[in-house]
Parts: C-alpha cells; structure tokens; sequence
C-alpha cells in the first residue's frame, strides 16, 4: 500500500522524458507546451540514462508521488532498473508510461496508449484535478544478473534467438524508414515467421541454451527457435503467447528448433491457446516460474535495447525484482 490516496489530493507528479525517443524528437515542443507551469509536475529531461539516477533523487526529494515516464520501452527498462536498484525513493511511486517510443509495448499494455501530445495532455489534466479516472495496474518487473556488463538489468520482456532477428529486420526495414506502432513489428513478426518455416539461416538459425526453471537443476542442452520471458500481459496487437497454470510471476514461453506444424500453429500460440498439437513433446513450451536460468552465448534483449551474455561468467538469472503500481488514466 502506498502511504498517500491519490482520490484524496492533486498528486505531485514527476514526468521524466527521453527526447532522443521516436515521437519526442517530432513532438517534444508540445510536450513541454503542455507542461510548462503547471503547478502539479516537475519535468526532467535526461538527454544521456546516467542522468536518469540524479533526475529520481531530484523527484524524491521533492516529494513526487507519480513518475511519469515520456520514452520507448527501452527508457522504460532504464528508468525500473534505477528505480528498484538505486534506492532514490524509500517508498515506490505510482507510474505512468507514456507513448513516447516507437512501438510502445509497455505503454500499451499498463500505460497510455494513442498520439503522446494527447495522453500528455490527459495526464496533465488528472494532476489538475480536473477529470480523468485512473485504472490502477500491479506488475511484476523482471530484474536479470549475469549478463557480461554485469550490472542488474530491470524491464518487463526479455527475448532470445530469432526474436532477436526479428527486432534488427524491423529496425532495418521498418522503423528506419518511419514505420513505428505495432506496423512495423507485426511485419517483421511474419517475415520471421516465414523465414523460420523455410529454413532460412537468417532466421531459423537455433540459439543453443540450457534452461533450469525455478528449483530443477537438471538442465539439458536446447536448441531453440525463440525465447521469450515477461510480465505483461499482452504484447504488440494484443498477442498474449503464453498458456501456463502455474503461479510464477514470469512467463516464459519457448520453441525448439525441432518443433513440428509451425506455420500450422503460431497464430493459436500467440493468443495462449496452442491446442493439442503444440505441446513440449513436439517443441512447444509454456511455463510460468519464479526464478529462470539461462546459460547462452550471444544477445539478448531487454524491452528492445541489445545485451551480451556468455556462458564464461555464468548463467543469467532472471526473477521477479518488485512491483509497480501503473496508473493508466481514461477519460
């Protein structure tokens, strides 16, 4: 429980903004419009991550009850990670994620979704007092060790394998030329999709990993297609590719190279309702855990952004790193 009710008073809010983020660079000047002298919100802008540290400490200082993130999802991944790391606030704040990025998958799923300059505007309007009801969300985040740089990492979607190859295509073919939202991804999703059904080495190439879920400690040798382990509850176009029952916090959703019927039956695992063909006999799996090791050589990601990992210092271990109490604000 937070120690203040954001029914009873104007809430003190925070709004901390990446301008390098997709649609900031285009609308930044109308951000700023929105907020400048409003009485309720302090605004940073953190024009390097290392600055996102001093910009908390700032806000907890002043008493901020909300923070605002105005950035991708790789903002996102960076500001949790200072957030449950750093130790600026000795109480978690509320947070709202704004559609500062180019596709936006934590926004859309906890925070506010459409054009940044309107749900600024909404935003601002809440921390006036004047209308707006907020949709309180709890989420675990994901906080990963062991990777080669060493330091903790925190976000809410970690992917491997041709999700990896996936993200450079749409880069590459998509956002490079302006396409964002879930356009772009979802393209590249097929592209992916088709490039792995026919053995195409630019897309169906394995990762080889070991996997030890929660206590097993046996951990066999795997070739995998793709990994994937988050908190959210859906992804780009609402997919949601996960279908365990156990009480983990982490969803963690895994093909294998050998995995048969593919292009028969993707679109039913990425709405969690596999059926009885895609099952871990035939490559297909779906667990939710507490704690998942990984030991790989190679990349992954972490809400967008590239990370290195080697089986030479160790496995990644990915947990639960705390929770978050998202704001979402409808009108």
């Amino acid at each position: 429980m937070k120690p203040y009710d954001l029914s009873a008073s104007r809430p003190k809010l925070g709004l901390l903004t990446n301008p390098h983020s997709r649609r900031n660079r285009a609308r930044l000047a109308a951000v700023n419009a929105i907020v400048a002298n409003h009485p309720n919100i302090l605004h940073h802008i953190t024009e390097h991550p290392r600055q996102i540290s001093d910009a908390l400490r700032a806000f907890a200082a002043q008493g901020v009850q909300v923070l605002a993130i105005n950035g991708g999802d790789g903002t996102t991944a960076q500001v949790f990670t200072a957030l449950l790391e750093g130790g600026a606030f000795t109480t978690l704040p509320y947070v709202i994620l704004l559609p500062g990025g180019t596709t936006n998958v934590n926004a859309n799923d906890v925070g506010l979704r459409g054009r940044l300059d309107t749900a600024v505007a909404r935003m601002a309007r809440w921390a006036r007092g004047e209308g707006g009801t907020p949709e309180h969300r709890v989420r675990p985040i994901l906080r990963i060790t062991g990777a080669t740089h060493g330091a903790p990492l925190c976000g809410m979607f970690f992917g491997a394998g041709s999700i990896i190859r996936g993200i450079e295509y749409c880069q590459d073919k998509f956002h490079a030329r302006g396409i964002g939202n879930s356009i772009g991804p979802g393209l590249a999703m097929a592209r992916v999709l088709w490039g792995m059904f026919r053995n195409d080495p630019r897309f169906a190439t394995p990762t080889s990993m070991r996997i030890a879920l929660d206590e097993i400690d046996d951990a066999p040798p795997r070739d995998l297609l793709l990994i994937m382990i988050t908190t959210l509850d859906h992804l780009i176009m609402g997919m949601r590719p996960y279908w365990g029952t156990e009480t983990g916090a982490l969803h963690c959703t895994w093909i294998e190279q050998r995995a048969q019927s593919l292009l028969r039956l993707f679109p039913s695992v990425l709405r969690g309702k596999p059926g009885a063909g895609a099952t871990a006999e035939r490559g297909y799996f779906s667990h939710n855990a507490g704690e998942i090791r990984l030991w790989v050589d190679g990349t992954f990601t972490l809400d967008g952004d590239m990370h290195p990992a080697s089986t030479e210092t160790g496995p990644l271990s990915i947990s639960k790193g705390g929770e978050l109490e998202f704001i979402g604000i409808g009108s």
